[in-house]
């Protein structure tokens, strides 16, 4: 006599020599699958975030040393503060972030660093910060030691630049020459900040252009590729490790 066939709409249990059989369908016939769905492999191809990290520093700190070098008269540098927020600092950030990501050590950590350099300087003029205020006497004079600490910090940012400069002896000599004329430029700048050079502003400014014109070749070089410009217009940016 044939057993019955179990109903498993009604979750009746099918046995095999006294044991139970587990279920393998789901009441609407579809195999039972408990395992997690499985994700999609996506394949996706970041673009060059450096251009963008290289044109933001590069602008930024033109800009900077164009004040610096009192161009058109104007010796109150305080329009640089949004160019170095929202464009040098934010922009680098972005940039450092993806270069994080796509697992360029270099690259993350000199333009995450550039980044904060750019929004620190522009907290310097920022009442916000209190930086000037602290360095106010009671008769509303700037006390000389707001030279002297901004020398201080300059000099920092000089230290840096050099180690950023030795990690870059296998890179292109765009980026070399950035990161050396930058290097300058702090010196010179800090010099003028402690001693009250004239003389060392103007060529820490001049060197300061240098940078930002080695810091655009840099993204030229990759910005101007044979996808979006015309060959005659193409760069080089000079490789410097040996083949």
């Amino acid at each position: 006599m044939a057993q019955p066939t179990p109903d498993l709409e009604k979750n009746e249990t099918m046995h095999y020599e006294g044991r139970d059989v587990q279920r393998t369908i789901t009441p609407g016939g579809h195999p039972i699958d408990y395992s997690q769905t499985p994700l999609p492999q996506f394949h996706r191809k970041l673009a060059n975030p450096a251009p963008l990290g290289l044109m933001s520093f590069g602008t930024g700190f033109f800009l900077t040393c164009f004040l610096t070098l009192h161009a058109r008269g104007v010796k109150t540098p305080n329009v640089v503060v949004p160019v170095l927020m929202l464009y040098g600092g934010i922009a680098q950030w972005i940039t450092g972030l993806v270069e994080m990501f796509s697992g360029n050590t270099f690259g993350a950590t000199v333009f995450g660093s550039y980044g904060a350099f750019n929004m620190t300087y522009a907290a310097l003029y920022l009442p916000a910060f209190g930086v000037i205020q602290a360095y106010t006497l009671a008769d509303g004079s700037i006390s000389p030691e707001l030279n002297q600490a901004i020398g201080l910090y300059l000099i920092v940012w000089m230290m840096v630049t050099i180690m950023f400069m030795f990690a870059a002896l296998r890179t292109t000599a765009a980026v070399f020459a950035t990161l050396t004329f930058t290097a300058l430029t702090f010196l010179l700048l800090a010099i003028n900040e402690f001693t009250g050079n004239d003389a060392a502003r103007i060529v820490g400014g001049v060197f300061g252009l240098v940078a930002s014109a080695s810091s655009w070749w840099a993204a030229a070089s990759a910005l101007w590729v044979p996808d979006t410009t015309f060959g005659a217009l193409q760069v080089s940016p000079i490789g410097m490790a040996r083949r």
